[in-house]
């Protein structure tokens, strides 16, 4: 049976990259996308856009390709389309280190991923690939944490996470903490007087 992923804010800038990277890679992906320019954009690709309570429920992994002030709002208001076991899977951890995930669901899982780009120095020989600093054709490396979960979750979590970044290097296992000491905009904000 196929993983069934909802990306939310699939017509994003991020959103639109990983979503059309699950596609490739075989995933049943629901694209859940409110903004008129992201659902054209989807359209165009010939993906078609749904609406956050047709592509929510049954999701065994929802994906929030969000901006990182909204994450904690969406999260709270899709909670109760979630099942036990679903796994909420977070682009960025400036929300889940700053505990802006719902509290009152332990049931979830919470999983952070996040990419590390493509080496300024790697040993890509296609000019595509050499020429491409955000990934998705030069090969670069993840990191993944799982924040709140049982431990087998963790698997699924990183299938994804190498899915939507793909091709990839390495995957470095990571705590959320860490992650957002190594991301450089949360270290800047947290540092702040």
């Amino acid at each position: 049976m196929t993983t069934s992923v909802a990306v939310l804010g699939a017509g994003g800038k991020m959103g639109f990259r990983v979503t059309r990277k699950l596609i490739e890679a075989g995933y049943d992906v629901r694209a859940v996308e409110i903004g008129e320019a992201g659902r054209k954009r989807l359209g165009e690709a010939d993906i078609g856009a749904v609406a956050m309570d047709e592509g929510i429920p049954g999701a065994k992994v929802v994906v929030m390709a969000l901006p990182d002030n909204i994450i904690g709002q969406v999260a709270r208001q899709i909670s109760p389309m979630l099942a036990a076991g679903t796994m909420i899977l977070i682009l960025d951890a400036a929300a889940p280190y700053a505990s802006d995930l719902p509290a009152d669901r332990p049931d979830l899982t919470y999983f952070v991923g996040h990419p590390c780009h493509p080496p300024l120095f790697g040993e890509e020989t296609e000019w595509a690939a050499r020429r491409d600093y955000h990934g998705g054709i030069a090969r670069q490396s993840i990191v993944c944490a799982l924040m709140q979960g049982p431990e087998e979750h963790y698997a699924l979590g990183e299938e994804v996470c190498r899915a939507m970044w793909s091709p990839i290097i390495d995957s470095h296992r990571v705590t959320v903490e860490q992650l957002a000491i190594l991301e450089p905009g949360l270290s800047e904000m947290v540092a702040m007087p």
